[in-house]
């Protein structure tokens, strides 16, 4: 039977026999998709035919997974040549089904392909906003039970900044004004969002979702200021997405997204870290052995590949290593100024 596992749970099995199948499996598309379905039976057979009948056992663990529906995106299955040892780890993405059949576990490419973060966006207007959810690198509206969508859904006959409210008397459709000075069109939008962050801070639902703010500059302060229980993303997008489609948002969060990894992940090496990173391979080796690495950093497979391809193996089984005693691995990518590993103790 397979056994759901994490990454790092898996670097403290016992090693596998080579070779090592890992195969990814996208189940969205599985569930409806005939030629995904056909994909992977012809993957399937591809491995059969490469590792012989002594893998019969894992194939069958992989159909009998599939039947089950289960609840996830996507899996990646990882099984030795025997089909008697079987794990599989959630995924939130799998662009395409395929499989590698290796040595070894390439815990490099495992964390490389671990599942996207997740968050939930909102769009922040003066007198309206919306909800969003980004998974799977998708954005999508999410509705949220008595979220108010315009200022008048939260404050109602309570709004004290010149709106105009609407009556009907008699048949008589009626308008009334109130006072338009900026002063109560502010204070209107300061109990505005301290309602919509009252609402998403009490809804267990989003316990713990991260929230990325979308919006101009003023209003996501505005919401920064008064926010209380959410936990706001520092990455934010400071520009009006009103007029935007899911998609084009998709792509501004997306790069957004993208090019804070990038920039934060390097200044910790180069910044956070920068009188306490030891680079010496054979040093943090050592390290490793006496279990006194709490952080170590590995370049993309494709830089390592590109710069030194001999090394690989042996960052991977770092890697392995400090995953076993709970270290933090971090893969950060775009390092030409940087080596290829790194740590800190």
């Amino acid at each position: 039977m397979a056994i759901k596992t994490t990454v790092s749970q898996l670097a403290k099995l016992p090693a596998m026999n080579a070779p090592v199948i890992t195969l990814n499996l996208n189940l969205n598309k599985l569930a409806y998709d005939a030629n995904e379905q056909l994909r992977v039976k012809n993957i399937l057979k591809d491995i059969q035919k490469e590792v012989g009948p002594s893998i019969d056992a894992f194939v069958s663990e992989v159909n009998d997974l599939i039947r089950q529906e289960l609840p996830y995106d996507g899996i990646t299955m990882i099984a030795d040549r025997t089909g008697a040892q079987v794990y599989y780890l959630i995924r939130t993405s799998v662009d395409e089904a395929g499989y590698r059949s290796e040595n070894s576990i390439d815990f490099l490419s495992l964390l490389s392909e671990s599942p996207n973060a997740d968050y939930t966006l909102i769009e922040l207007n003066r007198d309206n906003s919306k909800l969003y959810q980004l998974q799977n690198k998708r954005v999508s509206p999410l509705a949220v039970d008595k979220y108010p969508l315009t200022m008048q859904d939260a404050l109602g006959t309570e709004l004290r900044g010149g709106e105009l409210n609407f009556s009907a008397r008699g048949g008589n459709a009626q308008y009334h004004g109130h006072n338009e000075t900026s002063q109560e069109k502010q204070i209107d939008q300061e109990r505005y969002y301290r309602f919509i962050n009252d609402l998403l801070a009490d809804d267990a639902a989003l316990a713990d979702h991260q929230f990325i703010l979308m919006g101009l500059p003023q209003n996501i302060n505005l919401f920064k200021k008064l926010s209380r229980g959410l936990k706001l993303a520092t990455i934010v997008i400071d520009q009006s997405v009103q007029n935007l489609s899911p998609t084009q948002i998709a792509d501004l969060v997306n790069a957004k997204i993208e090019d804070y990894n990038k920039t934060h992940s390097n200044d910790a090496i180069t910044k956070v870290f920068r009188d306490k990173l030891f680079t010496d391979i054979t040093n943090i080796e050592n390290m490793l052995n006496a279990n006194q690495i709490r952080h170590l950093f590995v370049a993309s497979k494709d830089e390592i590949n590109e710069h030194d391809p001999e090394l690989y193996a042996k960052i991977n089984e770092m890697i392995k290593q400090a995953l076993a005693q709970d270290a933090s691995v971090s893969v950060v990518k775009d390092t030409n100024d940087m080596p290829l590993v790194s740590a800190v103790s």
